[in-house]
């Protein structure tokens, strides 16, 4: 059975991805794995920077997918979201890895962190083109 992998953070719920990982999990039968990922409390223990958002947009999106049949599941982690998404895809043999393309977006650091993780995995890896009304929305919520 395919395993797909979306990764999220605060600043980035990953949408678009979702969107077509849930797609694709319709037509094949595969089984999603949403991780939302958030930084690690400062030293002080205040929660990580971009913390604010709490993922509920996303978890909304999984509960309608549950409802509608669609095997799906929603994981929380604390850390580096590299190290997450590329442990959590190691540890649960994740098959596909469904993100969002940073390239030519204005995001450098998102487009650096994507590359960290292709090279940490060994899934297959498709990449998704937000729609410009998911860009803002992601803008508008950091």
């Amino acid at each position: 059975m395919e395993r797909i992998l979306i990764g999220a953070t605060p600043r980035n719920g990953a949408f678009a991805a979702l969107t077509r990982a849930i797609s694709l999990a319709r037509r094949i039968g595969a089984k999603v794995h949403v991780l939302f990922v958030t930084p690690p409390p400062s030293p002080d223990g205040r929660p990580g920077p971009g913390t604010d958002g709490d993922g509920a947009r996303l978890r909304l999106m999984v509960q309608r997918a549950q409802e509608q049949g669609v095997g799906i599941e929603y994981f929380v982690s604390e850390g580096g979201y590299e190290e997450e998404v590329i442990r959590f895809a190691r540890d649960r043999k994740i098959t596909l890895l469904v993100a969002e393309s940073a390239d030519g977006d204005g995001r450098p650091a998102e487009a650096q962190s994507l590359k960290r993780i292709l090279h940490g995995i060994s899934c297959r890896v498709e990449l998704v083109s937000p729609r410009r009304s998911e860009t803002q929305t992601q803008g508008e919520a950091t």
